[in-house]
């Protein structure tokens, strides 16, 4: 699976609306049936770097082909995002 340029300015714009109190991921799960979301607290990231920023968030494009997720800068490998909130 890959994401388009135009999926990613979507999940930061949904991220964007999100409240800190709120769990954004039901709504991206539901904008995009088939990709994989999921978060973590900022400190499991570290040494990292992030993706993209949106809103109170750093997303993280995780390469998930295989049996085992790496972190990658390429939207055309990525089949999930990790989201962290800013520390």
């Amino acid at each position: 699976m890959s994401m388009s340029p135009q999926q990613l300015e979507h999940v930061c714009s949904l991220l964007g609306r999100a409240t800190p109190a709120e769990n954004p991921l039901p709504v991206l799960r539901a904008a995009f049936p088939g990709m994989v979301f999921t978060r973590c607290d900022a400190s499991d990231m570290d040494g990292e770097t992030p993706a993209l920023h949106a809103g109170g968030y750093d997303l993280f494009l995780v390469d998930n082909s295989d049996h085992c997720w790496r972190i990658t800068a390429d939207p055309q490998r990525a089949g999930g995002v990790v989201i962290a909130a800013h520390k």
